[in-house]
């Protein structure tokens, strides 16, 4: 078994200090530490969708999201019936928010990342669902 060493110790109680988090006086080890008290990795949204939303007019549509992650910030495209367009938005937690422009009209879709599904309403107050392709 390989010694752990003062020095990785502290190293460990000082990055897990500066994450906000407790370590405890009687720590024996750095990798137990960081086992122990890791938090568990942010949530994804990065890639294809296909969109299942009501429009206005109560019509069942369907599209595709291509969507890019870079932390909490999310941008892609939208690609529906009547052509693409940009997608911009956000996901805090497991909440998501986008932002549709398409064809001017501005389209508003909030809900809740669940695993490779997302549901939520629109902006009109219409459910939409999205699953991973």
């Amino acid at each position: 078994m390989k010694r752990i060493t003062h020095t990785q110790t502290l190293f460990a109680a000082l990055l897990l200090a500066g994450l906000g988090m407790t370590v405890p006086a009687h720590a024996a080890s750095a990798p137990a530490l960081l086992q122990d008290n890791t938090e568990a990795a942010a949530a994804s949204v990065a890639g294809n969708w296909t969109l299942s939303f009501t429009a206005p007019n109560g019509e069942a549509k369907q599209a595709t999201l291509a969507i890019e992650q870079d932390g909490a910030k999310l941008s892609g495209s939208f690609k529906g019936q009547r052509g693409s367009a940009a997608l911009s938005g956000s996901l805090q937690g497991n909440q998501v928010s986008l932002s549709i422009n398409a064809h001017g009209h501005q389209i508003e879709l909030n809900g809740t990342l669940d695993g490779d599904k997302m549901s939520g309403s629109s902006g009109n107050g219409k459910p939409w669902s999205a699953t991973r392709q």
